[in-house]
């Protein structure tokens, strides 16, 4: 007489679990678009991780091709364990993907598809295979909702916690006065000598682009932005330090006057970039440090500013940097952009999908050059230039989020 035992019973409906959910997906999914699996051209990001590659970070980063109007479905499965879903992710905004857990050394397979307003599905793609190294760096980006809960909702934001400061202003009286000195002298000698804050000009109307004269015009306008901006920044973070009111008051002076300038005008990022990505970090790094010094008027007034330009730096940036990341501007730009939203998150509207952006961007499609080993194309003046910057983000991911990029 055969005998069914309890267990049996409990576990093989479970075994038909994944085919039943497959099967209610193709209902509800119909394939009524075809997806564009081109293969990636010069000068575009491409498909990652790549069939038969090996991936040095746990989870890996996902990317295909992009589409307009599409919201995107990845799944995973571990080769060899059994034929269910390792991972899946639905509902994925950017044509890029990292998951928010490790995986673990193995082998694994992935494929995704696009999925329109209407719920109308493309086909799959075809399936890659890759693997995890078992000394691959654990890098998994936490879930939307989590990252941006992370970041204080009070102020100062940037390259400090609120939290921090007493730490930080021991240390300015103990073994790091000595550079907390070499800050004092900065201000004083601001002080002393304030940087001009009327709006630098456009160009004339008549003036060849690209001209000596140009030249001299569009670098001068970055060099007169980084003079202001910074000297405040710097005044600003200084008092956080050492509480001198005086401080303070010169930094929200400058603040407020380079906040009436024309948010697209001369230093404009669309306009004149490389006076642009200045003002906008500069801008907000002051912002928050001297924040409790802001009325209600005088907040309103530089997120309105803010707005203007954090939405320009957004729109030029997104999605185009996911696929085409080559840009040499737009590899600063998108970690300036995320410096903004961070110093302006809940304040403006938009500010969330900044800050997601940069951090997709930092987790998915960066570094762009020379694979692993790292490098930059354009020079090693370029590669110490541009990794410098990208430590301030190192440094603001790893205090507002608890990212350490290190």
């Amino acid at each position: 007489m055969s005998l069914t035992r309890r267990s049996d019973i409990a576990i093989r409906p479970a075994r038909w679990i994944p085919l039943y959910v497959a099967l209610l997906c193709a209902v509800a999914c119909a394939e009524t678009l075809k997806l564009d699996e081109r293969p990636a051209q010069p000068g575009e990001w491409g498909y990652r991780p790549a069939d038969a590659s090996v991936s040095a970070t746990d989870p890996p980063a996902f990317s295909w091709r992009p589409a307009g109007g599409l919201k995107w479905e990845i799944e995973c499965v571990r080769e060899g364990a059994s034929a269910d879903i390792a991972y899946r992710a639905s509902d994925v905004e950017f044509n890029v993907h990292c998951p928010p857990r490790i995986f673990g050394p193995g082998q694994y397979t992935w494929r995704y598809r696009g999925i329109d307003k209407e719920g109308n599905c493309t086909n799959w793609s075809q399936s890659r295979t890759f693997t995890i190294a078992p000394d691959a760096a654990k890098m998994p980006l936490p879930a939307r909702e989590e990252l941006l809960a992370r970041i204080p909702r009070t102020h100062p934001r940037l390259f400090l916690r609120p939290e921090n400061l007493p730490k930080l202003r021991a240390l300015a009286q103990g073994e790091m006065k000595a550079q907390y000195e070499g800050l004092v002298k900065q201000c004083e000698q601001i002080l002393a000598d304030p940087p001009p804050t009327a709006e630098p000009p456009t160009y004339p109307p008549e003036m060849e682009r690209k001209s000596e004269e140009w030249r001299l015009m569009w670098w001068g306008n970055r060099t007169y932005t980084i003079k202001a901006l910074n000297s405040a920044a710097t005044l600003a973070f200084t008092r956080l330090l050492g509480g001198q009111e005086k401080y303070g008051r010169e930094a929200k002076r400058i603040l407020l006057e380079c906040a009436n300038w024309d948010p697209k005008g001369s230093t404009g990022y669309r306009y004149n970039d490389e006076a642009g990505m200045p003002y906008n970090y500069y801008f907000s790094r002051t912002y928050s440090f001297v924040n409790d010094l802001l009325s209600d008027d005088e907040k309103e007034a530089c997120r309105k500013v803010m707005k203007v330009r954090g939405d320009e730096m957004y729109q030029h940036l997104c999605p185009r940097h996911l696929w085409q990341p080559y840009a040499s501007h737009s590899n600063r730009a998108w970690h300036f952009l995320g410096e903004v939203g961070i110093a302006f998150l809940g304040e403006i509207d938009a500010a969330d999908d900044w800050v997601w952006f940069a951090t997709n961007v930092f987790f998915n499609v960066y570094p762009v050059w020379s694979d692993d080993d790292g490098g930059w194309h354009e020079g090693s003046s370029y590669w110490s230039s541009y990794i410098d910057r990208f430590t301030w983000w190192a440094d603001v991911m790893r205090e507002a989020m608890g990212i350490d990029a290190y």
